[in-house]
């Protein structure tokens, strides 16, 4: 499903673990893929993680720590059965890609699915997230 994107220079990773996945999900990866910066993912059972970077001597484990000055990425951690989406992790050193993530997560994605954010120190960030994508929506 995935080869057309690993043909292209995008590298995605589905663990072998993994059965079927949520719609939301290959959606939600097939969007952030297009964005052009992420060049690697990985899809775990429960999390998606997708960033410009992978960590040095792990390769197929893409780098999204908040407090790394080049990489471009996000981890959510996703829950089919509970329909809920948690950005775990995203960076941004560039301005707006944050933002354009976080639009790609989104786009078309199901309304039954609660957003949650568990750790803001985003000075704001989340908050302009929210009033842009169903702001009553929100568990903050």
């Amino acid at each position: 499903m995935f080869a057309p994107f690993n043909n292209n220079g995008i590298l995605i990773w589905v663990i072998a673990r993994v059965k079927k996945l949520p719609s939301e999900m290959v959606n939600m990866a097939v969007r952030l893929s297009n964005l052009g910066f992420i060049k690697y993912m990985r899809i775990c059972d429960e999390t998606l993680a997708a960033s410009s970077e992978n960590y040095a001597k792990r390769s197929k484990v893409s780098l999204t720590d908040s407090n790394d000055k080049t990489t471009i990425g996000v981890q959510v951690i996703y829950s089919a059965e509970y329909q809920t989406i948690h950005f775990f992790d995203i960076n941004s050193p560039k301005k707006e890609f944050g933002g354009k993530m976080v639009d790609a997560a989104f786009k078309n994605f199901y309304a039954e699915w609660q957003p949650t954010v568990a750790v803001d120190g985003s000075n704001g960030f989340w908050n302009r997230m929210k009033e842009k994508y169903r702001p009553e929506e929100w568990v903050l």
